[in-house]
């Protein structure tokens, strides 16, 4: 049986290209305060400006947290006026005292402060409400981003500034994420940066939202923010599945149905476009990982976009998935409007990978008569099926185009299919997929013998997402027949594995020939295997596409 398995597992390897396989690793250190005076101390000495001496004088361990904190505080009041001037040692002192305050008062629960401090300031107040503001009491979780240690990340991405980056961790059962139409089920991690300033005795604590601004006027002063996007993106992953590949979703796609969703990365924010990633086969969104943490490394997209992801089972025919991200479309305009004070969402982008790809293509198209009729002479209504199988095939087989999606990007995708999804192994495994009953045996019985005799065989069992991926399957070949929502633009990002061959190029999994499209307004080679989605250049490409949409 174990044999048996990893033969199943080999195939299926194959077939997706040995790609989505990378995790991130992901470590939180701990915040060992015994060590971190010393490791202070190590790098100010030497600094002798009145800034650098109270950050030093707040690390002895004879102090009592009040004086800890207003040697803190006057340590970053000292260092900001050089800090703001981009003067590298002094943001250094400043944004080490900024996390020692913060340490110190998270022990009190953000409670604000009457101090005794040096240098005239008597007040200490932790700002919670405001514009672009986070409260820190609201978090179910605060993690320093620099505790955060990521591998296998292809770069982090951070922003130099002033401030110390954290990360605000939300259950899915947080108030603050009241009325969000997708919450993951480990729940939504968020960045923001904490930034102390000063007025007359008071300082002020704010941790300031870096998805929705990225600078800060302090004074005359406008700065930019430190910020780190990547760690929200490691502990988000790290409290999932952490891993790319998922064999049981696709062969126990029945057990794995009810878990299906429209998921956010990000708290709903109605300004920007949502980027909908649609994974492939045998994938999971954490394959998605790679591209999401470039495209967060560029503020324009920060600016413009807001990103989720589709999560279903792979063993699902193509026609199942799309009605599945069709519903949950339709679920997050209707729970939106009814949110009060939130407004609908702007078109969407498709960015679907490999057989996500297919999925995406089967939104923005139209089905109706002319997708049935392909397969069958008969009229739907009169084929005496029962009121629930009459409703599921309408709904495989009867939709119209999207008018809430904008743009497509196709990566990887095989629009006419893929030899590898005929090798025995992959056709065995294929057999072993478990689905949903989705019409009961008298209804199915029906419906094979309403298909005309030439396509009937396409029909049988098992009408999985395999069978509907060998090359020129009719079914896909169906799919492309459908006439596209207009004028919707889409892109093609396509592997070549560095040989430089193309047209008579593959990924390993998909040629050329499946591959392109001669309408697509552009199309990209990457020298990537079918993992085009996490390669460097593919993930440049989706930048591009996005900046380029961001101005129509």
């Amino acid at each position: 049986m174990h044999v048996f398995r990893f033969l199943i597992s080999l195939s299926l390897l194959t077939l997706v290209g040995l790609s989505g396989c990378s995790t991130l690793g992901v470590r939180i250190s701990p915040q060992p305060e015994a060590r971190q005076p010393r490791k202070t101390l190590q790098w100010l000495a030497g600094v002798t400006n009145p800034a650098a001496e109270s950050l030093r004088a707040a690390q002895s361990r004879t102090l009592s947290p009040e004086a800890q904190l207003s040697l803190c505080l006057s340590a970053a009041r000292a260092a900001l006026p050089e800090a703001i001037r981009c003067e590298n040692e002094s943001r250094r002192i400043y944004n080490a005292a900024v996390a020692q305050v913060v340490t110190l008062v998270q022990k009190t629960d953000f409670t604000a402060r009457p101090l005794s401090a040096p240098h005239e300031l008597r007040q200490l107040v932790i700002v919670k409400t405001g514009a672009q503001i986070r409260n820190p009491l609201e978090a179910d979780t605060l993690i320093p981003a620099a505790s955060v240690h990521i591998t296998r990340l292809l770069s982090r991405t951070t922003e130099p500034g002033i401030g110390v980056p954290y990360v605000f961790g939300y259950s899915p059962n947080s108030p603050v994420l009241a009325g969000q139409p997708g919450i993951p089920r480990t729940g939504i991690w968020s960045p923001a940066t904490a930034v102390l300033t000063f007025s007359g005795t008071t300082a002020q604590l704010t941790f300031r939202d870096t998805l929705q601004e990225h600078t800060l006027q302090i004074g005359h002063t406008r700065v930019p923010l430190a910020a780190d996007f990547s760690a929200p993106i490691a502990l988000l992953v790290s409290r999932a599945q952490n891993r790319s590949l998922d064999f049981r979703a696709l062969l126990l796609t029945r057990q794995k149905l009810d878990q299906a969703g429209l998921f956010q990365f990000q708290p709903y924010d109605p300004s920007k476009i949502p980027v909908v990633f649609v994974h492939g086969l045998l994938a999971r969104p954490e394959a998605w990982t790679q591209a999401l943490n470039g495209l967060m490394a560029d503020p324009e997209i920060r600016k413009r976009y807001q990103f989720w992801f589709l999560l279903y089972p792979t063993g699902l025919p193509i026609w199942k998935s799309a009605a599945i991200l069709r519903a949950e479309l339709d679920r997050f305009h209707s729970e939106l409007k009814r949110t009060p004070g939130q407004r609908d969402f702007k078109s969407a982008i498709l960015i679907g990978h490999s057989m996500g790809g297919l999925i995406s293509s089967l939104v923005i198209r139209e089905g109706g008569k002319r997708l049935w009729g392909q397969f069958s002479d008969a009229q739907i209504e009169d084929l005496q099926l029962s009121p629930e199988a009459e409703k599921s095939l309408r709904e495989f087989i009867f939709f119209p185009p999207r008018q809430d999606i904008a743009r497509v990007v196709f990566v990887a995708t095989p629009h006419r299919g893929s030899r590898l999804a005929v090798n025995p192994v992959a056709g065995l495994a294929s057999r072993l997929i478990r689905l949903p009953d989705f019409f009961q045996i008298n209804d199915r019985r029906t419906l094979v013998s309403a298909i005309r005799e030439d396509a009937r065989d396409l029909f049988t069992m098992p009408t999985n997402s395999i069978r509907f991926l060998q090359a020129n399957s009719p079914l896909l070949t169906s799919i492309e027949k459908l006439p596209l929502a207009n004028p919707i633009p889409y892109h093609s990002i396509i592997g070549d594995r560095g040989r430089g061959d193309t047209p008579n190029s593959s990924d390993g999994v998909v040629p050329y020939w499946s591959s392109h499209l001669e309408t697509a307004v552009s199309e990209k080679i990457v020298p990537a295997n079918h993992g085009a989605n996490e390669n460097a250049e593919g993930i440049a490409e989706m930048r591009r596409i996005l900046r380029e949409a961001a101005k129509n």
